[in-house]
């Protein structure tokens, strides 16, 4: 496994020829110096973002110019995205590219009897035209109901992209 630090940013990088995966932890932020990536080129790229703390407008200038530099010939796969990558995702024209995918992505819920919130890892596939899935967890032995905490339409938006 190799290892880049870029301040509060650490990418962790495996894999093989074909396919690399790469586990993104911290901050993309100004941080991000896209020099230290030239590197990492291969027919797809897996990028686990699940520990993403925070991304800020310098993180995404940056992480555009970084998928500019792969071009159109990479498969970019994103797994375990945070709904602050999401919502990002959805506002920000570039950040998923056409040669881009998002697999798995967490998505808010709330359960109103608990007063609880809580991020539930969803599979893209299973958003069918755009409605969140019915979510039901077992807590201390007791079914609840989670209730989609966003608008539908609009959290999803990235999935038309």
């Amino acid at each position: 496994m190799n290892t880049i630090e870029m301040g509060q940013l650490t990418l962790n990088i495996e894999g093989t020829e074909d396919t690399l995966f790469v586990t993104v932890m911290g901050s993309i932020n100004e941080d991000l110096q896209i020099e230290k990536l030239t590197h990492l080129t291969s027919p797809k790229i897996i990028f686990d973002l699940e520990q993403v703390k925070m991304i800020n407008s310098c993180g995404i200038r940056e992480w555009i110019r970084f998928i500019e530099f792969l071009g159109n010939t990479v498969h970019l796969e994103y797994i375990n995205v945070p709904q602050i990558v999401i919502q990002q995702m959805n506002m920000i024209s570039g950040l998923l590219t056409k040669n881009a995918k998002v697999t798995s992505f967490f998505a808010p819920y709330f359960i109103e009897d608990l007063d609880e919130e809580k991020q539930i890892l969803l599979n893209s596939a299973d958003i069918v035209n755009f409605k969140a899935p019915v979510i039901n967890t077992n807590i201390d032995g007791t079914d609840y109901n989670l209730d989609f905490d966003a608008i539908e339409e609009q959290y999803f938006k990235f999935l038309k992209r």
